[in-house]
This record gives C-alpha cells, sequence and structure tokens, in this order.
C-alpha cells in the first residue's frame, strides 16, 4: 500500500483547508496517510521559512484573500482573522502525537483543532478546550491529554521535527510520496497524480511478472 507522509502543524490554515481532500485522495488512491505533527517553529527556522504572523501586510493580506478563495471551493468555513493565531502549537502536536501511540487514526481528531482554530475561534493552547474538541462527544478526549502530557508524547513530536527538517520540510502542511515532496495544500493534486503512477506502475510490473510465469 503507497503512502503519505503529512509533516503538518494543527494552526496551520492551508492543513485545514487541505485536511479533507487529502484523505479523499488517500481513500480513492487506496493509500495509507503517515500523520506527523510538528513543532511549526523549529521548521520554519530550520527551513529558512518566516513564519506567517511575520511576514510582510501585503504577504499577509494576500493570504487572508487565497485561504478564502479556497475556503470557498472547498465549502469550509473559515475566519481568516481567528481570535487566537498565532497560538503555542505543542500542545495539540503532543495530543495528536499520544492517539497516533495510543493505536488510533488520528486523522478526525487532527481535524477537531484544525477547525477549533480556523471556524470556530477556540484557544487550542489550552487543554480544556484541546480535549473537547479531540472527542466531543466522550470521555476520550480528556484521556488523551492525559496522555500527551508523557514523555513518550514529547519525544514523539520532537522525533517528527527532526525527521521534516531532515526531509527538507519548511512549511506546513508539507507531503512526502515514494521520497518526493509536496509543499502546501494547493500541491495535492500533483500527489494524486503520483499516486495514480505509482499504481500503473505497481500494474505494469505485475503484468510483465505474470507474463513471464
Amino acid at each position: 500500500m503507497p503512502e503519505i507522509t503529512c509533516y503538518f502543524s494543527p494552526q496551520s490554515g492551508y492543513a485545514y483547508l487541505g485536511h479533507g481532500r487529502l484523505r479523499a485522495i488517500a481513500r480513492e488512491a487506496g493509500a495509507s496517510i503517515v500523520w506527523r505533527p510538528v513543532d511549526i517553529l523549529t521548521v520554519f527556522a530550520e527551513g529558512g521559512s518566516t513564519p506567517p504572523a511575520k511576514q510582510s501586510p501585503a504577504r499577509n493580506a494576500y493570504r487572508k484573500a487565497d485561504a478564502t478563495r479556497w475556503a470557498r471551493l472547498r465549502g469550509l468555513r473559515f475566519n481568516t482573522s481567528p481570535a487566537f493565531w498565532p497560538t503555542d502549537t505543542i500542545p495539540a502536536c503532543r495530543l495528536i502525537a499520544a492517539a497516533i501511540l495510543d493505536g488510533q487514526d488520528p486523522a478526525e481528531l487532527i481535524g477537531g483543532p484544525l477547525e477549533a482554530g480556523w471556524a470556530g475561534d477556540i484557544q487550542i493552547s489550552d487543554p480544556a478546550h484541546l480535549g473537547r474538541t479531540a472527542a466531543p462527544a466522550g470521555s476520550y478526549g480528556a484521556r488523551l491529554v492525559t496522555l500527551s502530557q508523557a514523555v513518550a508524547a514529547a519525544e514523539a513530536v520532537n522525533r517528527n521535527t527532526a525527521e521534516a527538517v531532515a526531509a527538507g520540510v519548511f512549511g506546513s502542511p508539507s507531503y512526502i510520496v515514494a521520497g518526493e515532496l509536496y509543499f502546501g495544500q494547493d500541491r495535492l493534486d500533483f500527489v494524486a497524480a503520483h499516486l495514480a503512477h505509482l499504481k500503473e506502475r505497481e500494474g505494469a510490473d505485475g503484468g510483465a511478472l505474470e507474463g513471464t510465469a
């Protein structure tokens, strides 16, 4: 099964805009997603990127207009000036890492803080709020908050961040398919095309093997 490794920040507006599309692409291609929450400030620093909050007024004005277009295209609510942005993303990173270490598929969980920050004006650095975005209908969110405070969750985020930097990642979201890096949710069509190419090549290789059997 092909894999998409997704390096992301839980407060990345573009990760939010691309989250549903990425999952749909994976389903259509029969691919799995390897989710890797990262310390985005370290990724920015190591990759030589300027954090969006510190970019020029012109750059930020364009980012807001661009995000609005994508939100409209994807049918998502999107606040271009959320109340709690930027904020400390490490608690959310560790929560997601804890879910992965606990053997859970974190896809739905990841969507919680992303939507909370960009469509709900919720402070995702607050553990109480974060727990509710993780599991609004039950107690699992509170359990994850506890698990996220363990050393293992912190170490997992640190490993993810180091891996991202080593892979040449400089922003969120970034996707890697078969060793090829794609930055930004606006490159998801390329991700889908790469997966299709891998599937075609697998089929061709299989046909060749069958013909020589």
